[in-house]
C-alpha cells in the first residue's frame, strides 16, 4: 500500500464563481492552487488576463478545465459550486477521488430529491428523506471519507477586501 501525504503541495478548488475565486485567491496566500474552471476559455482568460470576475487573480492560482488533473495534484479539495449543480459534479469527480482526498465545501443549500414532477412550490409533504445537505451527497457519490463545510456567514467581496468573515 502507498502512503500519501495529507497535503503536498497543491490545493484543488472546483468552481470559478465569485466565492470560489475568492476562497482560491486565500488558499493562494500560503499554497499553490489548481483552479477548476468548467469552461476553457474562461479558463484560458484567466491564464491570459490573470482576472476574473473584477479579481486579480493570486500568482499561485493555476487555472484549469481538467477536473483529474486537480484529482491526480491535489489531495484537498474545496468545491464550491451552485447547490443545484452539486451533485451533478460530484458524480463527475467520483471516477477520480479517493478514500484519502479531503473535500471541503463552500456551498449554501440544499440538495433535494423530489418525486418526479414535483417542485418545492408543489409539493404537499417535504420530508427528511428529500433533503441532503452537500456533506451528504460527497458521501453519497463518492468514496471520500473526510468532509468539512466552509460555514459563514461569508460574502466574497468582503472576502475579496480582505475584511473580516465569520467562517
Amino acid at each position: 500500500m502507498t502512503s500519501r501525504k495529507l497535503f503536498d503541495g497543491k490545493v484543488g478548488v472546483i468552481g470559478s464563481g465569485n466565492f470560489g475565486t475568492v476562497i482560491a485567491n486565500l488558499l493562494a496566500e500560503n499554497s499553490r492552487v489548481l483552479l477548476y474552471v468548467r469552461d476553457k476559455k474562461t479558463c484560458e482568460s484567466i491564464l491570459n488576463t490573470r482576472q476574473h470576475r473584477g479579481q486579480e487573480i493570486h500568482e499561485n492560482v493555476e487555472p484549469t478545465f481538467d477536473l483529474e488533473e486537480v484529482t491526480r495534484n491535489c489531495n484537498v479539495i474545496f468545491p464550491i459550486v451552485p447547490s443545484e449543480h452539486f451533485r451533478a459534479v460530484m458524480k463527475k469527480m467520483s471516477p477520480y477521488l479517493k478514500p484519502y482526498h479531503i473535500l471541503i465545501h463552500g456551498t449554501k443549500g440544499f440538495d433535494l430529491i423530489l418525486p418526479e414532477g414535483e417542485t418545492i412550490d408543489t409539493i404537499q409533504n417535504l420530508n427528511r428523506n428529500m433533503v441532503r445537505t452537500m456533506s451528504e451527497v460527497i458521501k453519497e457519490e463518492t468514496v471520500v471519507a473526510r468532509v468539512g463545510c466552509l460555514a459563514g456567514p461569508n460574502l466574497s467581496r468582503e472576502l475579496a477586501l480582505k475584511q473580516p468573515g465569520a467562517t
